[in-house]
């Protein structure tokens, strides 16, 4: 393994409330339940133009698995679906140059994390977060559905990192290189 790569998703910002609240209680004992190093991004490392927070969590991919697992049920509860059948929506973000690689020739490898995440709906941003070189990825199903599908992802972008297509700079906004682009 080169590196292990870190998991990234979307925090809505009504959401970051509710996951930050006390200090940031709930996410230290997400994380001490399950080893994963979890991290919210902040004003200064959040591009101006999302209004969404990032969250990255770190780890083996067993303990990145149950930090999503976590985060997933949070969200559902915040959105009020109690049903473990009830569909909700979660949105990962991977470096837009995995997107080919996860969808694969002729489709085969998207319809392999398709079958993998048992009946989850899949939407792939056309285009990349405004100011980062990351490609949305919208999830939308049961809490189990949405967890499968993100491991299925996060398995795909782990291979390109162990075969060096990937760095760790591919994981990180850096404000500084996203105001020379604009530039």
């Amino acid at each position: 393994m080169n590196f292990p790569v870190p998991w990234r998703c979307l925090l809505p910002l009504e959401a970051a409330d509710f996951i930050l609240y006390n200090g940031g209680q709930v996410l230290r004992e997400l994380s001490d339940q399950t080893g994963a190093m979890i991290d919210v991004s902040g004003e200064r490392d959040t591009p101006k133009r999302l209004s969404d927070r990032i969250i990255t969590m770190s780890g083996q991919a067993e303990q990145k698995e149950g930090a999503c697992r976590g985060i997933v049920t949070r969200l559902r509860k915040l959105q009020d679906l109690q049903d473990s059948k009830e569909v909700g929506f979660f949105v990962v973000i991977v470096p837009a140059t995995a997107v080919p690689v996860i969808v694969g020739a002729k489709g085969a490898t998207i319809q392999e994390v398709l079958a993998s995440a048992g009946g989850v709906e899949l939407s792939i941003g056309k285009e990349n977060i405004m100011n980062m070189p990351d490609t949305p990825i919208g999830l939308e199903g049961t809490c189990d559905q949405v967890v499968a599908a993100a491991a299925a992802i996060h398995k795909v972008v782990q291979d390109m990192a162990d075969r060096g297509r990937l760095m760790p700079s591919d994981f990180k906004y850096r404000p500084e290189k996203a105001a020379a682009a604009l530039a």
